[in-house]
C-alpha cells in the first residue's frame, strides 16, 4: 500500500511523488499490475483528497523510484468527485535510466519508456527502450561516466555531450495534432521540451542534439557515428509506434544550441561540429533485424561482455545477445566500491540485514552478471537486487564488514547492446561503425533511408 505522498517542485513544476510500501505487489520481480496499481493510486488521490496541479505521478518502492504515470488533468477539485484519470504508460519497471535517479533531483519524466534503453527495464511490444545508460548526468548514481551513454556514475563531463540548433524549431501546442511530417523529402519530428512545449525538429537536427547529449564529443568519431545510428533508430521507432519524443531519458536525451553553447563553454564550436560531422556521414542510417526497426539499447560501460536482453528484461531479441566487449576496461570508473550499511540495505531490500546475513551468488549470466542472488532465505533476480541497492551494475561482489557491506561492481549499465566505452575501444582500435554495429547487435541489417 502507499504510505505517504509529496508533492515537490522539481525543475519548476510540481511533481507528485507516492511512497509504497515494499511488500506491495509490484512483486520483487518488478512485474507491475497496471489495473490494480493505477485503482490504488485513484483510490489514495480521492480518500486523501490531495490537491495536485502537475501530470507526473512518480513510485517509489524501498527507496527507490521504479517509474512514473501521467495523468491527463490535473487534481484540482474541492468536492474530489471526479475520478482522476491516469493515462496508461508502457510497462512501468525497473527503468535503468531512471531507477538511478535520486529522489531529490527527480526529473519530470514524460510516459517512462522502457528502458534505457530504454528507461525501463522491460522491452515489450515496441516498448521504449530507452537508451541505457547515458551521459547526460553526471550524478554518481546515474548511468553514465564521463564517456558515458544513459547515466554513469562515473564523472561524465556534460561538456562532452552535445545538442542542436533550437533556432529552426517551430513551437507547436499539445492540443494539435502531434504528428510527424515529411516535408521536402526531410522528416520532422515533435519533441516535447521540459517545459511542455512542442517543438517541431528536422530529424536529423535532432539526431546531433541527442548525440551530444548522449556520448562525450571526446569519443572517436566512429564510436559517435554508431551512437548517430542508434540515435536515429530509436528515433524512427518510437515515431513508427506513433508516439512523441521528448528531450529527457523518458525517450532519449536532447539538448539544443544554446544548451550546449552554456554546457561546452570555449569549446562549443570544436565539439558541436565534430559531431554535426559524425551524424551528417550517416544520414539516413538505421538498424533493422528482419525488416524491423530494432530497440536500440546501449549502455555506458559493460564489465567485458553484454548481455542477453532477456536476463534484463524477460524479452529475448536475436540480435540483442552476449558478445565480448574487451576495452571497456579502459573507463576509469571500471571498477567501482561502495559501502552500505545494513540499516540502510535492510530498508531497501525490505528484510533483516545484519552481519550475520548469509550472501550467497546462486547463478550467473552469459554475461557474467549476477542471475540470482540469496540473502538469508531470500532469492532475488540479480537486476532488481541492483535496482534496489542502486549499483551501477549487476556484475558484483560483497564483502561483510562489522555495521556494512562492501559491494564492489563492475561496468555501469544493464549491459545490453551497444557499450559505449566498448566502441569507443574498438573505433581506437581502427574498427569501422559498421563493425561495431555488427558486433554488439547480432545479425542485424544497416539501412540507409
Amino acid at each position: 500500500m502507499i504510505e505517504k505522498y509529496e508533492i515537490k517542485k522539481i525543475n519548476g513544476e510540481e511533481q507528485l511523488i507516492l511512497y509504497f510500501n515494499f511488500n506491495y505487489e509490484f512483486g520483487l520481480l518488478g512485474k507491475m499490475r497496471n489495473k490494480s496499481i493505477k485503482k490504488t493510486i485513484k483510490d489514495y488521490l480521492i480518500k486523501n483528497k490531495i490537491n495536485y496541479k502537475g501530470s507526473i505521478i512518480s513510485i517509489i518502492v524501498g527507496g527507490v523510484l521504479i517509474g512514473n504515470l501521467v495523468l491527463n488533468k490535473p487534481i484540482v477539485n474541492n468536492d474530489y468527485q471526479y475520478k482522476p484519470d491516469i493515462i496508461e504508460v508502457d510497462k512501468l519497471l525497473y527503468v535503468p535510466n531512471i531507477i538511478e535517479t535520486d529522489i531529490e533531483d527527480l526529473k519530470v519524466l514524460e510516459e517512462p519508456n522502457e528502458t534505457s534503453n530504454t528507461n525501463n527495464e522491460q522491452i515489450e511490444n515496441n516498448s521504449n527502450l530507452n537508451v541505457a545508460n547515458k551521459y547526460t548526468r553526471s550524478k554518481s548514481k546515474s548511468n553514465f561516466n564521463n564517456s558515458n551513454s544513459n547515466t554513469a556514475n562515473s564523472n561524465y563531463n556534460a561538456n562532452t555531450n552535445t545538442n542542436i540548433n533550437s533556432s529552426t524549431n517551430n513551437s507547436i501546442t499539445e492540443n494539435e495534432v502531434i504528428k510527424d511530417e515529411i516535408i521536402d523529402n526531410n522528416i520532422y519530428v515533435n519533441l516535447k521540451r521540459r517545459s511542455g512545449e512542442i517543438q517541431k525538429i528536422e530529424l536529423e537536427e535532432y539526431v546531433i542534439g541527442v548525440v551530444s547529449a548522449e556520448m562525450p564529443a571526446l569519443f572517436h568519431e566512429e564510436a559517435l557515428k554508431c551512437q548517430a545510428i542508434i540515435a536515429r533508430t530509436y528515433a524512427l521507432k518510437y515515431i513508427e509506434s506513433g508516439k512523441t519524443l521528448t528531450d529527457t531519458e523518458s525517450t532519449q536525451s536532447y539538448k539544443d544550441i544554446s544548451e550546449l553553447k552554456s554546457l561546452w563553454g570555449s569549446n562549443f564550436n570544436t565539439y558541436y561540429n565534430k559531431i554535426k560531422s559524425t551524424v551528417n556521414e550517416t544520414k539516413g542510417i538505421y538498424l533493422t533485424y528482419n525488416g524491423n526497426y530494432i530497440e536500440a539499447v546501449y549502455h555506458s560501460t559493460s564489465n567485458g561482455r553484454t548481455e542477453n536482453s532477456n536476463n534484463v528484461w524477460n524479452n529475448y531479441y536475436p540480435y540483442l545477445l552476449s558478445v565480448e566487449s574487451q576495452y571497456d576496461n579502459l573507463n576509469p570508473s571500471f571498477l567501482v566500491s561502495k559501502e552500505i550499511s545494513y540499516s540502510e540495505m535492510s530498508l531497501k531490500l525490505g528484510i533483516e540485514v545484519n552481519s550475520d546475513t548469509n550472501f550467497e551468488i546462486l547463478e550467473l549470466t552469459e554475461g557474467n552478471r549476477v542471475k540470482t542472488i540469496k540473502v538469508n532465505d531470500n532469492i532475488y533476480r540479480g537486476v532488481d537486487f541492483r535496482n534496489m541497492l542502486g549499483l551501477r551494475s549487476a556484475d558484483f561482489t560483497i564483502e561483510k564488514l562489522d555495521t556494512s557491506v562492501k559491494i564492489t561492481t563492475k561496468g555501469y549499465g544493464h549491459g545490453v547492446g551497444l557499450s559505449q566505452y566498448g566502441a569507443n575501444g574498438m573505433a581506437k582500435n581502427g574498427f569501422s561503425y559498421k563493425d561495431i554495429l555488427k558486433h554488439y547487435y547480432t545479425g542485424v541489417n544497416i539501412n540507409k533511408k
